[in-house]
């Protein structure tokens, strides 16, 4: 399958084949959102379990990182081309220290192709700095976790906006590599979890979304 073949390519590590997989893809029909979530972002998890097994190293993650952020530009313009009207409107970022951003990414132009206006505070940011955010007109903040250490810096931003008293202005949704929807919710105290792009839209929905009466 195709979608298969670019996820394979950017295991290998292989930008010219995974560009022109998504190119070949486009041309032959599939949408901007597949290739994404079953093309480069399955592809990203599969760099991740060699990883894990140790047959990548830090250098190959960054090389398929980088391959990943390159490929953007092939699609995401596709995604934003029928924007939905937007029905919320947060933030979102790596907490202090992390630097990953690739599922960041991947939330933030699901975000925006389904009608979430999310503003993205980049890399590494400071706890300060979330608060600040918090006391805009927003509706949720989103803190995305990729490493132990990463889980005190997110309770860390919980303390803070309760200290400020903007805890119950905004829901806070977590997710990464380093979280679980215990942690999440019983550890670090966010309002939910989301294990990807998918199950994020569907809370921001649940929560945000107006429901249609019969």
């Amino acid at each position: 399958m195709l979608l298969d073949k670019i996820a394979q390519s950017l295991n290998r590590l292989n930008e010219e084949e995974t560009l022109a997989g998504i190119r070949e893809a486009l041309a032959k029909g599939f949408s901007a959102k597949e290739i994404l979530l079953e093309g480069l972002s399955k592809g990203m998890e599969l760099v991740g379990e060699r990883y894990a097994r140790k047959e990548y190293f830090v250098p190959d993650m960054l090389k398929a990182s980088r391959i990943f952020n390159d490929a953007l530009p092939e699609i995401e313009p596709l995604i934003k081309k029928e924007p939905a009207k937007p029905f919320a409107k947060g933030v979102i970022g790596l907490v202090k220290g992390n630097t990953q951003d690739n599922g960041k990414n991947i939330i933030r132009i699901m975000f925006e192709a389904n009608g979430i206006e999310v503003r993205d505070l980049g890399r590494s940011v400071p706890c300060e700095k979330f608060v600040e955010a918090a006391k805009e007109e927003i509706d949720f903040i989103g803190l995305s976790i990729m490493t132990v250490s990463g889980v005190g810096e997110a309770k860390r931003v919980i303390k803070a906006l309760e200290e400020n008293g903007l805890r119950k202005k905004v829901k806070v949704i977590v997710g990464g590599a380093a979280v679980n929807a215990e942690k999440a919710i019983k550890l670090i105290g966010a309002d939910a979890y989301a294990s990807d792009a998918t199950q994020a839209v569907l809370i921001m929905k649940q929560w945000f979304q107006p429901q249609k009466s019969n």
